[in-house]
């Protein structure tokens, strides 16, 4: 063999060694990133769960709150009948 064969030669092992060892490095990476998202799911379903248990006070308050304004309501239209039947009696 010739120069140029042997320097092209090693330069194709030396590429194929490194290109070897990226995908290995990538193979890890995709792991690890596998993993986090995993780990991203877990925390988001736990939040969502949280949510939900949070939301079911707070739309009890609300149906308490509309409870007591249309009591109100009703209490307020009472005393303006009230105040409306008392002239009559007099």
């Amino acid at each position: 063999m010739d120069l140029t064969q042997t320097i092209l030669l090693s330069v194709i092992i030396v590429l194929s060694i490194f290109l070897v060892v990226l995908g290995i490095q990538v193979f890890f990476v995709l792991k690890a990133l596998k993993a986090t998202i995993k780990k991203m799911n877990s925390l988001f379903e736990e939040a969502s769960g949280l949510v939900e248990e949070i939301k079911k006070p707070v739309a009890k308050a609300g149906g308490l709150i509309t409870a007591l304004t249309t009591g109100a309501s009703i209490v307020n239209l009472l005393k303006k009948r009230r105040d409306n039947e008392r002239p009559k009696q007099r």
